[in-house]
């Protein structure tokens, strides 16, 4: 480890945690000894995805948050850190409306010097990539968003002037990157306004694969995202600079699920909140920890524990 870097951001983060409400929570990153292969696939090569920060993003998992950091709206599922956000879609059961029946997923990520990864296993009662009034519309279709600030602007628990600050969404569509121009949305924030696009000079450097996975995960529409976003690319958005050990940068994941709707469908918040001008993000700690093939176990997502130890060492 680079140990004055890495005493440097527990130093941030233990004055920032003392006044964040809600919880601002930590997660260390871990840095891939070599990239992974964007099929779809988490072990193409066996322990492609060893090592890697893990979170579920599930109804179940809004439930479980709920009971360890409290409740903004217990009735509406909208935990201090995470939101469920889906709604009964037409057709859809209400035994199975906003329960892990409906969608429920896990998320894999890592990083290295040229580039942001994630893999994402997702369990789907029904996979809806045609709705949208708009081609800009991917909250209208099945698909996974990164909400990222990626110079670490905002404030803990929100900007106290209510504007953007640095907000930025990185959309992949359920469905194969090329099977049409609007599967991967750009969102970033120009003069305190969200601004979306699809112009491919806009996006290039933000790639994925897809595969259709059927029932494998417990669903009927089951998918698998494997994603890569390259500094350069963010760099052309608003990233001062690449992240090395020890850098800190807002973010949280938004899973869409509109399962037919012809507007939105839903969502669910996972890891913290985003989405409005106040967002309360976590944040990544860059390690220099291996991730990839040999790596061995997940880093488990507890932040201040592990975070912790890694700082005694």
């Amino acid at each position: 480890m680079r140990k004055s870097a890495l005493v440097m951001a527990l130093a941030v983060l233990v004055a920032t945690s003392v006044w964040a409400a809600p919880p601002y929570r930590v997660f260390e990153l871990p840095k891939f000894t070599q990239p992974p292969t964007l099929d779809g696939n988490r072990n193409t090569v066996p322990g492609e995805w060893a090592g890697t920060l893990e979170f579920e993003c599930s109804p179940g998992q809004i439930l479980r948050d709920g009971a360890e950091f409290g409740w903004r709206n217990l009735e509406q599922q909208s935990s201090e850190v995470s939101a469920n956000q889906l709604v009964q879609s037409p057709g859809e059961e209400a035994s199975v409306a906003r329960t892990d029946a409906d969608v429920k997923s896990q998320i894999w990520q890592a990083w290295d010097d040229d580039a942001l990864y994630y893999i994402t296993e997702v369990a789907d009662n029904a996979r809806d990539v045609v709705g949208g009034e708009q081609l800009v519309s991917w909250w209208e279709r099945d698909s996974m968003s990164l909400y990222v600030d990626l110079n670490n602007e905002n404030n803990p628990g929100g900007d106290p002037d209510g504007y953007y600050v640095s907000l930025n969404v990185v959309n992949f569509m359920a469905a194969p990157q090329s099977s049409s121009p609007i599967t991967v949305t750009l969102m970033t924030t120009v003069q305190n306004e969200r601004q979306s696009t699809q112009d491919p000079d806009a996006i290039e450097g933000f790639t994925y694969g897809f595969r259709d996975a059927g029932d494998e995960f417990g669903g009927e529409a089951d998918y698998v995202i494997e994603g890569k976003m390259e500094w350069d690319a963010f760099m052309r958005v608003n990233l001062y600079a690449r992240p090395t050990v020890g850098s800190l940068m807002g973010f949280t994941w938004l899973l869409v699920d509109p399962d037919g709707d012809e507007a939105y469908g839903g969502q669910i918040q996972c890891v913290a909140w985003a989405g409005g001008a106040q967002s309360e993000f976590a944040d990544w700690l860059f390690s220099d920890q291996k991730a990839g093939p040999g790596a061995g176990t997940p880093v488990e997502a507890d932040s201040w524990g592990r975070i912790k130890a890694t700082f005694a060492q």
